[in-house]
């Protein structure tokens, strides 16, 4: 498995690492972390973050959340639209509440709607060794990199894709966590959807699919 691309790829991101601010990703706390993951879902990350400063001031704690309304949530995630989320949140919050363990353990598989991307890219960012499951956007970006095909119906279920995010992530779980956030920014700020930006990524010199 080459997996030359990871050492420039993780040197990029901590020169550019200051320049995003992703309030969320310095926490530690998995209340705040998980509200993070369900705001981004579906939703770009510069709407996120407006709302995400708003929604922590007005449910600073998974308290907070638990004994709202799904109304008082609606009034704050509004912006970022799919109206059920809030919904989804005060579960979560109430699941929470009810399973502390979970909050130990940080086996977030087990809250409502919570699935595996959620839950492994929540303990990525609290720092915990642990592999991220990938997304659409990762696939895309290691799909070009590789220059292989993929799941047409599910990217990120393609099998070469999820032995290849493993298989090349450090051994060392602070920088196997540079790696995996790494991933996520290059795939939203350079190897986008359409246009990618491939005169300013990192991997230009190796990927199989500049353009």
């Amino acid at each position: 498995m080459d997996c030359r691309f990871v050492k420039p790829l993780i040197s990029w991101w901590r020169r550019t690492c200051r320049e995003r601010d992703y309030i969320w990703r310095t926490s530690r706390d998995p209340y705040r972390v998980l509200v993070a993951e369900v705001l981004l879902q579906r939703t770009r990350r510069d709407k996120v973050r407006e709302v995400y400063r708003e929604f922590i001031s007005k449910f600073p704690t998974v308290h907070a959340l638990a004994s709202a309304s799904t109304k008082e949530v609606e009034e704050v995630t509004a912006p970022l639209g799919l109206k059920k989320r809030a919904l989804y949140l005060i579960r979560l919050a109430r699941s929470l509440l009810s399973k502390r363990d979970v909050m130990k353990t940080c086996r977030f598989e087990e809250l409502p709607g919570v699935g595996p991307y959620i839950a492994s890219a929540a303990r990525v960012i609290l720092g915990i060794n642990t592999i991220l499951y990938p997304d659409s956007s990762i696939a895309r970006v290691l799909s070009r990199y590789f220059g292989r095909p993929l799941n047409q119906r599910r990217p990120a279920n393609t099998t070469w894709v999820i032995e290849t995010l493993r298989k090349c992530a450090p051994t060392d779980s602070l920088e196997k966590r540079s790696y995996f956030l790494a991933l996520l920014d290059l795939a939203w700020e350079i190897c986008k959807p359409r246009r990618p930006l491939c005169k300013q990524c990192p991997l230009a010199e190796s990927c199989n699919n500049v353009t």
